[in-house]
């Protein structure tokens, strides 16, 4: 039996929570890449960014050496820009917040990251920019 758009995203949120934080492997920017790589599969995100950072400055830097001053211009090269209000299930929100930008997955009526202190849900207000996926 084929699952649900839900299911698919569920079962990668599920999984991304109950890893520990880690930059490069297990952080927001990864977490979005899985979801989207479960979602549409011929996309490979992590497994094309897989090493590229172990802290948030290397993350930073990866993403300038690839051309990006912000992680909207990495997305926007793989996925298709959307309104944040038109974003479904699954596709991805790059949210700015206080300490910075952070990829999000829409989840409903909101987004959730993954934070060093776990999983944060987000307001629609907080996203800048979101792509669909799938």
């Amino acid at each position: 039996m084929t699952k649900t758009r839900f299911e698919i995203v569920k079962a990668v949120i599920d999984a991304e929570m109950a890893s520990p934080y880690a930059y490069g492997t297990a952080d927001c920017f990864f977490f979005g890449c899985r979801v989207a790589d479960a979602l549409d599969a011929s996309l490979d995100l992590a497994k094309t960014y897989a090493g590229s950072y172990k802290t948030l400055r290397g993350a930073q830097m990866a993403l300038r050496r690839r051309g990006h001053k912000s992680l909207i211009g990495l997305f926007a090269g793989h996925l298709t820009p959307c309104g944040p209000a038109e974003a479904r299930i699954g596709d991805i929100g790059i949210m700015l917040l206080a300490d910075g930008e952070h990829v999000g997955v829409c989840v409903g009526s909101k987004f959730i990251t993954k934070t060093w202190r776990g999983r944060s849900f987000l307001d629609l207000a907080d996203c800048k920019a979101a792509f669909r996926v799938g």
